[in-house]
């Protein structure tokens, strides 16, 4: 299409350029036309001047003509001969005198005329020549029409044989990716299914872990209605038990990665939930008047995505957030999984550097915060 274009173009061009040629000549014959026309009035208008002295001339003759005749009758008789002769002398060199200028006025008429005709001969010549040149500019025109709609006609099959060859190798490329796209089906299906073999093998693996033995009430209650906790009772003094969570760029942590460290482990619902958010963001904020060996973990069931999102817009920096959404490592571990909820209970531990409990909080009602003057209390009586 650019090559179809381009030529149009050209086209166009060539046109313009012939129809300014054409016009530029036919300004030149009009101009060289009535420069001549100008010249023969100016001609004619000179003749006519020269007629009219003349004329003018003949008269003066005449009255002086008939001023002789007069005083040749006032003259006596023996005059009147005289008269006559000198009469008859004037009246022939009147005559000829009219002759000559008769002469002169059809020998200045026939010389226009000539000119007029040689002029006039110009003209049709030029005309001739424009006709010509406007004929030649014609065949031009022609000419280069006809090589452009050939050229056009070659670009455009070739256009078409590109167009068809295009068409083919996306049509390949198409049936290529549906072969992808079958594939990538089964291979979707494949992991659906392993994914949902896994999915079972879990279950059943906490099915396994989660025994009636384990299971502990009269601890907490959620807007006053009681709960029952899965795990086994973490008391101070016990050796606290290892387990396994993700941070927000879903990378493993445990317990041993903040070894020789005093920690404050908060365990909480939801970080979406109002008192989880008051509670977090308070420990936020103590945790900047800590020293640096201690650090404030917040567990929870939210997924890492969540966690991430909220801390980004709470501005909290100081608490780290983990999610127990995998396996529930933690809250069977420190026995505060709720079974009712498969949620983990408000809790509070702290865990010195040897990874020994120090202190232990379970809040009685889900909804309300921990008692944060004795948490800092035990805190600071560790360091």
């Amino acid at each position: 299409m650019g090559a179809v274009k381009k030529a149009r173009k050209v086209a166009k061009k060539v046109a313009k350029r012939v129809t300014r040629k054409t016009t530029q000549l036919g300004k030149k014959v009009s101009k060289a036309k009535d420069k001549l026309q100008a010249k023969l009035e100016k001609e004619m208008t000179k003749m006519r001047k020269t007629i009219a002295e003349k004329e003018t001339a003949i008269k003066e003759l005449k009255g002086q003509l008939t001023a002789k005749e007069k005083a040749i009758k006032e003259l006596p008789k023996s005059l009147l001969e005289k008269a006559k002769e000198s009469l008859a002398g004037w009246k022939e060199k009147a005559d000829a005198e009219a002759k000559k200028l008769v002469a002169q006025k059809d020998s200045l008429i026939e010389r226009l005329k000539k000119e007029l005709s040689g002029k006039e001969g110009m003209i049709q010549q030029s005309e001739k020549t424009l006709k010509e040149a406007m004929g030649m500019a014609g065949k031009e025109v022609s000419a280069i029409r006809e090589k452009t709609n050939q050229t056009l006609s070659e670009w455009r099959g070739k256009a078409e044989a590109e167009y068809k060859r295009l068409r083919e190798e996306l049509e390949n490329k198409t049936q290529g990716l549906n072969a992808k796209v079958r594939e990538l089906e089964e291979y979707r299906n494949a992991t659906e299914s392993k994914i949902a073999a896994l999915q079972a093998k879990a279950k059943e693996k906490l099915s396994r872990m989660i025994t009636p033995e384990k299971e502990r009430t009269g601890l907490v209650t959620f807007k006053g209605s009681p709960m029952t906790l899965v795990g086994e009772e973490i008391k101070v003094g016990d050796r606290a038990p290892n387990f396994q969570v993700v941070d927000n760029a879903m990378q493993p942590a445990k317990l041993d990665s903040f070894s020789g460290k005093v920690k404050i482990i908060s365990s909480v619902p939801s970080l979406d939930t109002p008192v989880c958010d008051m509670e977090t963001r308070r420990f936020n904020e103590e945790a900047g008047k800590l020293p640096d060996k201690v650090t404030v973990l917040t567990i929870s069931m939210d997924l890492p995505f969540a966690q991430k999102r909220w801390c980004a817009a709470a501005g909290v920096e100081k608490v780290k957030t983990f999610s127990d959404y995998q396996n529930r490592s933690f809250g069977c571990a420190y026995g505060v999984l709720i079974k009712e909820l498969k949620l983990l209970a408000r809790t509070i531990f702290i865990v010195d550097e040897q990874d020994v409990v120090r202190y232990v909080e379970i809040v009685p009602e889900i909804t309300k915060e921990p008692d944060y003057e004795r948490i800092l209390n035990a805190v600071k009586a560790l360091i």
